[in-house]
């Protein structure tokens, strides 16, 4: 667990987990889901089911193309008669993506120390059922996404998080052995220099109008790895939209982390493995002194001509690292 699994005001930290995979049709998938946890599936289109667990909330399941669903959904309003056509578009989309478009499982937020139980449940139902993971293939760029609520929802603690995202990217790329594909595509993309250039300064320490603008100047997507403007869309979604034009961004207070594999086919992976790489952003980002000192190391790290070609900044990372 992190040094604070409890929010400033007493109540428990949550964290929603998304696993993107491949291998089942998404009516079986949610039959699964409903089956290993307890709960009732019912369909909102051919490609999106909820799924209402006692004790949790409410569970998805979905295949990951806004396009896909949005037609599903139509051809579902729609008589037969007069989506014909619609059909044939729908049907002709589902056996193209069905080789590349996950399906996703995404899970209400829980409290951080309740969460391990039924994600350990879901990857062991998926992995018997023959759901298959980000390395069983080259085209399969599927993502485990952690939705880390912060201890306290202020500016200073959230620029320390990013702060301690920024020093640990390398080591993390590293560790979690993210893989070729998905580093290739844009969805994780790391954040621009400039930026981390900026936030590592010792001096930094915005307000939350300066902090969200910062961020929107260089990083006006969804596509990174750690995924703010669900967050800054809480705080000032106004701000936000201002700049953002994109209806996936769901304002909501948490950290919006991409950067794991879905390994879900693997018999040794489980959440554990992306969630104790979060940790070390957790411990560094709650230890004001080393993260003072590892942000300096880093801004001298990048003086160097070759530090994006070497690997001389994660082997320095080593010693901020908790055991």
């Amino acid at each position: 667990m992190p040094p604070a699994t409890f929010k400033r005001g007493g109540t428990p930290r949550r964290v929603g987990v998304e696993f993107e995979l491949q291998g089942l049709a998404v009516d079986e998938l949610a039959g699964l889901v409903a089956s290993t946890l307890g709960g009732a599936a019912t369909p909102v289109s051919d490609a999106e089911f909820r799924i209402e667990v006692p004790g949790h909330g409410e569970y998805r399941v979905e295949v990951d193309f806004a396009y896909l669903k949005d037609m599903a959904k139509l051809k579902s309003l729609e008589d037969r008669d007069a989506s014909t056509l619609r059909d044939v578009g729908v049907s002709v989309l589902e056996s193209v993506s069905s080789l590349v478009v996950p399906c996703e499982i995404v899970a209400p937020p829980l409290p951080m120390i309740e969460v391990a139980e039924p994600m350990d449940a879901l990857v062991a139902a998926v992995r018997s059922a023959g759901g298959q993971g980000t390395r069983h293939s080259p085209l399969y760029a599927f993502g485990v996404h952690l939705n880390v609520e912060p201890p306290n929802l202020d500016a200073d603690t959230v620029a320390a998080y990013l702060k301690a995202f920024v020093c640990l990217f390398d080591w993390i790329v590293w560790a979690g052995d993210v893989d070729l594909s998905r580093r290739f595509m844009p969805f994780i993309d790391r954040y621009p220099s400039e930026y981390e250039n900026r936030i590592v300064e010792p001096s930094y320490s915005p307000d939350w109008p300066a902090l969200i603008d910062d961020y929107l100047e260089w990083n006006a997507t969804r596509n990174r790895a750690l995924d703010m403007l669900p967050m800054f869309a809480d705080v000032d979604e106004e701000r936000v939209c201002s700049r953002v034009d994109d209806d996936l961004v769901k304002p909501r207070p948490a950290f919006h982390y991409r950067l794991a594999n879905s390994c879900i086919d693997e018999p040794d992976w489980s959440i554990a493995d992306p969630w104790n790489r979060w940790l070390q952003i957790e411990h560094l980002a709650n230890d004001p002194q080393a993260l003072e000192d590892c942000c300096r190391a880093f801004a001298k790290d990048r003086e160097r001509l070759l530090t994006s070609l070497d690997s001389k900044w994660r082997q320095e990372m080593q010693k901020w690292l908790i055991d």
